[in-house]
Order: C-alpha cells, then structure tokens, then sequence
C-alpha cells in the first residue's frame, strides 16, 4: 500500500512541476506571472478553462474532502447543503458578472479585489486593510492544506517521515508556481479536475465492489448508522447550517481568487460561461463527494477516533487485488492533485494582493513599467516564497490552540465573508456614495477579520462548537452594520436619491 501511495504522489508532484517549468521558460515579465492587463500569458483563454479551474478553488484536500468525511458521521445528509450554498454563491458571482467586468473595464489595467475597492471607496487605508486580512486568511488556509496533506500521507505511508513530507509538498507547490505563476495555476487547476472525475469514478466502484463481497447492498446499507441517512435534527447543526450559509453564498462575490481569473479572462463571455459551468458542475463533483462521505460507513466505523477517510482507503489497501491498487493509486493523485493545485490558488492570490496592493503602492512605480520587468518578477516570486514560509509556521500556532479542520474552514472562510458587503456596495452604488463611506468600509472589513476569527478562537478555547460555525455569521454581521451605518450616518442614501 505505502508503494502505491508514494507511486501516486510523486507522479503529481512530477505532472505539477513539469507544467509550472513548461510555463516558466515563456515567463519574462511581471505581466507573464500575473492577471495585470491582456495580451499576456497571466491569462484564462477559454470558458471552459475558466470553469474548470473555478470549480477547482472550491475543492480542496482538507477543507472539502477530509471535512466531509470527519463531518459525515456528526451531519450526515446535510451534508448537502454545502452544496446547495456552493453552487448558489458561483451563481451569484455569475449574477454580478457582467457589472464585474463593466467595472474593471473602467480601469487602464486588471485591478485586484482590493484595489477595486479602495479606487470605489476613495480609501487607500481600506486596500490595505482588504489586502491584509485576505492575504492572512489564504496564507492560513495554504498553510492548513500543506499541514494536513503531509500527515495523512504520514498516516498512509507510515514509514515516511512526516517532516520530510511537509517539505517536499511545501517545496513543489511554491516552486511551481512561483516559477509557472498566474498561467500555472490555471492549467493544473484543469488537471485537478481530470484527476478529480478519474476519483469519482474509481472510489465508487471500489464502494460498489465492497458492496457485493460483503454480504450485499442491504447488510451494507444496515451498517450505516440511522442519523447518517435521516435529516433529523442534531447537537449543532442549526449553527452549521447558518454558517454554512454564510461561508458559501456570499464569499466568492469577495474572493480574491475569483476575481483574479475574472482579471485573466480575455472577454466577458468567458466570464459568463464559464460561471454558469461551474454552478452545474460544482454542485455535481460536491455531491459525489458527499455521497462518499455518508456511504462510507458501510466499510469503516462511524465511531472511530481515526481520520475517516485515510479508514478507507485502508480498506482499499487491505484489500490486495490488482484492482483496489488500481483504485488506491488513482484516488491517491486526485487527492493530491486537488492538494497541490489548491496550495498553487492560494499562494498565487497571496502574492498578487501582496505585491500589487502593499509592495507597489507604497513604492508608487506605474504599472506600465514593471509589466516587462524582469526585476519585478523577481520580486513578485520572493514575495510568494516568503507567504509560503510564514505560513507554514502559522499552522502549528493554529494546531497548538487545538484548531480542528472544521474550526479552521469557519475561521478562515468565515472572518474573508466581511469583504462581501463592501464588494457588493461597490458594485451597485456611484462612486460619488461610496466615497461618503470610506472610513466606514475600512472599519467594516477589520471588525469584521476580527470579530471572524475571534469568535473561532473563543469558541475552540472554551469547547463551545456553535461560537466556530456561528463565525461568518458574526462577521458578515458586524460588517454589514458598519457599512449599512456609514450609508446612512454619511448622507450616502441622500446622493443615491439625487
């Protein structure tokens, strides 16, 4: 079993670096790494690529698949509202799209997320602060992704040491895409997918092939623990639904990944395609995976303090046919693939709000002239390297305190939902009422980080479960009054009805 494990690995880790070297050696400028302006190669070139590679920044290694499979025995079949919520966030996205695209197209260049918002805004403080909190919440989420994917090798592959593995994993992701950027990322997103679909298929039969040697659909089937199966009501849950709520319908209107394939995209009607795509097809990949999740009990023990997941695919290696290494192999590099192509997401978004949006606009050089600089690329590529790092150390503050990967999908995903009010503002109102609000809206996003996180904080400390889910909630809360007081304290309503 450790032999296919590794077999697996190291041919992701082989597909990923040959793209992010492929790539790299057409790299000759700022502009090449990321989605500043068109007619480079920091781009998204089709709907489908523009799809494939949204629907891949909604899946992730351990905030997904392993939560699914940790929450599953607690949630069971609701499971399926992260779903729902999934697909009903890309479709607002998909709803705003082309305000999106008509607000960019007012600008000589791509600007990010939070430039965006402190150009409407009228604020230099708020891109800061935007930048800042956003950047922390993706270099914590890289961190936890790494952190996660080298011990449940470990767990697989026991005779690895764990520390090696952290290595290696934190090496190739920064390394490819450092070297690839931008364009990088967007072509392994879509191998993520291919690997993804590939997993979907195999661990199903496998669960299938279980099914028929071990006593038959209906024995499998008793196995499972009746609440997994029921929507009945549960310690928790009416926090995990409205945290839920809050974490997917409204964070990838603000999501600083989002906004960056929009920036890459070449034509709206990328835009709007490839969001459509993507509602259809992340509310299929998510299902399957829910499915899995909740029919795994027919193998493993939903009371078993071990990670669920790596159970299973214990069970596909015990099993020792030629098949279930097929199955073990294949399923092992799409779990990986997902790994590496979403650490390559967050890095890439890390580096772009860092260096655009703190590096350069406190050095005040003008676009124009660092989009050929090989210089700036250079810089732009020691900026990623650095994210990578401190955040590799931030993930053992974070697992020290006791944070689960449940708690940290809450706080990370839900301290960034504070950003949504402020991106949906700027996309209905004239500037002339946001510029009302501008002090307003950079106190919104920082209470709104800080509200975010302390309320998962508080609530791992003190083993209160609801204070974690209930942590977007609090944010977007406490954003959404600040913002909605500075539209009314500042007069901003009364230039809307002039």
């Amino acid at each position: 079993m450790s032999w296919i494990v590794i077999a697996a690995l190291l041919l992701a880790i082989l597909v990923y670096i040959s793209v992010g070297l492929s790539l790299g050696r057409k790299t000759k400028g700022l502009g090449d790494l990321l989605p500043l302006g068109f007619g480079h190669r920091a781009r998204v070139e089709s709907s489908r690529e523009f799809s494939a590679s949204t629907v891949a920044t909604t899946i992730s290694l351990a905030t997904v698949v392993i939560a699914f499979f940790e929450l599953a025995g607690q949630f069971g079949i609701w499971l399926f509202w992260t779903v729902l919520t999934t697909s009903a966030g890309l479709l607002l996205v998909r709803l705003f799209a082309r305000r999106i695209w008509q607000r960019m197209e007012v600008y000589d260049h791509r600007p990010t997320l939070h430039e965006f918002l402190g150009t409407e805004f009228n604020s230099e403080a708020l891109s800061y602060v935007s930048a800042a909190c956003n950047s922390l919440g993706f270099l914590a989420a890289f961190a936890v992704e790494l952190t996660v994917g080298s011990r449940f090798f470990a767990w697989l592959a026991p005779e690895v040491p764990t520390e090696i593995v952290v290595v290696v994993l934190s090496v190739v992701a920064f390394v490819y895409t450092a070297v690839g950027g931008f364009r990088a990322v967007i072509v392994t997103d879509r191998i993520q997918m291919i690997s993804i679909r590939a997993l979907l298929v195999a661990l199903p039969l496998f669960y299938i092939y279980y099914i028929t040697s071990h006593g038959g659909w209906q024995a499998s089937i008793d196995r499972i623990p009746v609440p997994v199966l029921s929507p009945t009501f549960r310690t928790g849950l009416v926090s995990f639904l409205i945290g839920i709520l809050i974490i997917n319908v409204p964070t990838y209107i603000s999501d600083m990944s989002i906004w960056q394939r929009i920036a890459g995209s070449q034509k709206p009607e990328t835009v709007a395609g490839g969001l459509l795509s993507s509602v259809i097809s992340s509310a299929i990949t998510w299902s399957l995976f829910a499915l899995l999740a909740c029919f795994s009990f027919m193998m493993i023990q939903a009371d078993s303090t071990n990670n669920p997941l790596g159970e299973v695919l214990q069970v596909v290696g015990r099993t020792g046919t030629f098949f279930s290494g097929i199955v073990l192999f294949v399923v092992v590099l799409g779990l990986y693939g997902a790994m590496l192509s979403t650490a390559s997401t967050q890095l890439i978004a890390v580096s772009h709000a860092v260096y655009e949006d703190v590096f350069s606009r406190r050095r005040r050089e003008k676009l124009g002239q660092r989009m050929e600089s090989a210089r700036e690329l250079r810089i732009s590529r020691t900026i990623l390297v650095v994210a990578a790092l401190i955040s590799t150390a931030l993930v053992q503050v974070l697992s020290k305190v006791g944070f689960s990967i449940a708690d940290l999908v809450f706080a990370i995903y839900g301290s960034q939902v504070g950003l949504c009010p402020l991106a949906i503002s700027a996309l209905l109102l004239r500037r002339e009422q946001l510029r009302l609000m501008s002090d307003w809206a950079a106190s919104a996003v920082s209470a709104g980080f800080v509200i975010g996180w302390g309320s998962a904080v508080f609530g791992v400390v003190g083993n209160n479960e609801n204070l974690v889910f209930l942590a977007p909630v609090f944010s977007l809360l406490v954003s959404s009054m600040l913002i909605g007081a500075g539209f009314l304290v500042s007069g901003a309503w009364k230039a809307q009805q002039s």
